[in-house]
């Protein structure tokens, strides 16, 4: 039996669904459990910018050391136990200092998972569509069940589902082999990943500088279509039930993947980005119908973010050499959280002093920006990731 689970597809699964699920249970009502231990807005926002924060500083180097090590499963296994641990000291803490500090920790070290599981399953003798799916069940799973917990249990329970959670994507992870890749330009021999040959790589920096614009504004937009939304009178609700729709719709993409996404260029792909990230954006912010906004945002918001994480794996693995893969993707999620930094604090002061209106027809404007930048990439289709 054990032999039988040894790299099979159930191992994949519980890897998956663990990870999701401890990933929603700690983030998704995390301001709600702040709020419920006495934290005001000032705090909250405070403790919650760490995410991006430590991210930034910490997900390159938790990248490269999982490429130098060549054992993402060690790695993962070390981060999985991080997580469940710190998630319960967090639970027993309520200065302003240490929440900031752990939050910070936590966030990284789901960041830098989330990378790893990436690549596993891009390595996987399994289809990606196949694998990722379980990724966005857990994920749902895991948002219902924190707020259950938060309801109906005491506060901390939101971190013992965390604990378990990140319990059962370890068990998933005993059972995941794979062949380490081959890096291109051997025969035979395995080289050290060099740091020097990912800042070599001037395809990779502009694709870094597109992934700044449109992964800020859709961090931008995911923060403020509920906004938007209870602004046009729809029940609060309404607005948690037509967000928890869109999630599910993302599910298609995942499962056809291989048949576009090893098809299409990485300059298509992206450009797909930008256009459907445009679409909504000028919809959001000259349309005034309740119903059209909803509709837009179960059609296309999850839709969008989706493909361009996908999008991400593909240009890693075309753009960086195999052997500083989780490296590369670690440093797009720097990026990342750079963006939302620096996009949100824009935005911000845009919605405040001219309207959410006028916030989104600027994020339309960046992504038109961002298309055109597009034009520029020359990326081949070298890797077979989703097939």
């Amino acid at each position: 039996m054990l032999r039988k689970y040894k790299n099979s597809y159930f191992s994949f699964v519980l890897m998956y669904v663990g990870f999701y699920l401890a990933f929603a249970a700690y983030s998704a009502v995390l301001a709600v459990y702040l709020t419920g231990i006495g934290k005001d807005d000032r705090e909250m926002s405070l403790i919650l910018s760490a995410a991006g924060l430590f991210s930034l500083a910490i997900g390159p180097v938790l990248g490269y050391i999982t490429d130098r090590a060549r054992n993402q499963k060690l790695v993962a296994a070390a981060l999985l136990a991080a997580i469940g641990l710190l998630g319960m000291v967090f639970a027993g803490m309520n200065g302003l200092g240490i929440l900031f500090v752990l939050n910070g920790l936590i966030m990284s070290a789901l960041n830098g998972l989330s990378s790893i599981c990436e690549r596993l399953a891009g390595e996987s003798r399994f289809r990606y569509g196949t694998l990722r799916v379980w990724g966005t069940l857990g994920y749902a799973t895991g948002v219902q069940g924190a707020g259950l917990a938060m309801e109906l249990l005491p506060g901390y329970a939101m971190f013992l589902l965390t604990a378990a959670a990140c319990g059962l994507s370890l068990l998933g992870l005993l059972g995941v082999e794979l062949q380490p890749p081959a890096v291109r330009g051997t025969e035979g021999r395995e080289e050290k990943p060099r740091l020097r040959a990912l800042l070599e790589s001037p395809q990779f920096f502009l694709f870094l500088l597109a992934a700044f614009i449109f992964s800020g504004c859709s961090g931008v937009n995911m923060n403020y279509s509920p906004v938007l939304l209870t602004g046009m009178g729809v029940p609060t609700g309404i607005v948690g039930t037509v967000l928890s729709v869109s999630t599910v719709v993302e599910i298609p993409l995942f499962l056809f993947s291989h048949k576009f996404m090893d098809r299409l260029s990485g300059k298509v792909l992206t450009a797909a980005c930008f256009v459907l990230a445009i679409g909504q954006f000028l919809v959001y912010g000259t349309v005034e119908s309740p119903g059209v906004v909803m509709a837009v945002i179960v059609l296309l918001k999850a839709v969008t973010s989706t493909l361009y994480m996908m999008l991400t794996l593909k240009m890693v693995r075309c753009l960086v050499p195999a052997g500083l893969t989780t490296t590369g993707l670690a440093v797009v999620g720097a990026v990342n959280s750079l963006a939302g930094i620096v996009m949100q604090n824009i935005c911000g002061w845009l919605a405040g002093g001219w309207g959410i209106g006028t916030m989104y027809l600027f994020l339309a404007g960046c992504c038109g920006a961002g298309l055109l930048l597009t034009m520029f990439l020359r990326v081949r289709n070298t890797e077979t990731v989703f097939s």
